[in-house]
């Protein structure tokens, strides 16, 4: 019996074992997914005591909208950015950023001072920090930049408000570290409030 009639499905079914081939060693070729997190950095020396004892509660932060993403974002250029499609946050970089700024205000003032930001409804006055991200960058190299403004509210003496800058200079090697130079800009950030909070 003849099987010429075989033969047209011979070459389309050796492309398609091709295809697959060619698609199970990318997907092996491609990086694994690592996660990272943002982590708290105590200060090198306590704030002294507060003048005010009304606690502090950091309100949910603003990010820009290219950072509001789970991915990795490093600037590559004055207008262009990389996005690390392997390399993740675990958690959004909005939460983050006000879960590690709390905790390291907390470090830095006198206890109780500083409420958890998830706190439960109370009838306690607080003070109520918001933070406005502006720029939060690092590089290939690990270098950081953060601008924010933030606002300062106290039931009992209106607001104060300002802005601040932080580098963090770059530093070798930097692959999978931006994540902790991150931390140290957000570290950087709470030394230069957690004064101000003091003396609100």
């Amino acid at each position: 019996m003849s099987r010429a009639w075989l033969r047209p499905l011979v070459l389309p079914a050796r492309c398609a074992l091709a295809a697959c081939g060619a698609l199970l060693l990318a997907c092996s070729a491609s990086p694994p997914t690592r996660y990272y997190t943002l982590s708290e950095i105590n200060g090198r020396a306590p704030v002294p005591a507060a003048s005010n004892p009304i606690a502090v509660r950091v309100e949910p932060v603003a990010i820009p909208p290219e950072l509001d993403r789970l991915e990795i974002v490093s600037r590559e250029g004055p207008n262009r950015v990389h996005i690390a499609e392997s390399e993740l946050w675990a958690a959004p970089l909005d939460e983050q950023i006000r879960r590690i700024l709390s905790d390291d205000l907390a470090a830095r003032l006198p206890p109780q001072l500083v409420v958890d930001p998830d706190e439960p409804a109370t009838t306690q006055p607080r003070r109520l920090l918001s933070v406005t991200i502006a720029q939060f960058y690092g590089d290939a190299s690990c270098a950081v930049t953060l601008r924010a403004g933030w606002t300062l509210r106290n039931p009992r003496a209106g607001s104060r408000r300002g802005t601040e800058e932080v580098q963090i200079p770059a530093s070798a090697p930097c692959a999978g570290a931006l994540p902790a130079a991150m931390s140290r800009a957000l570290a950087a950030l709470a030394d230069r409030l957690a004064p101000v909070i003091a003396a609100d």
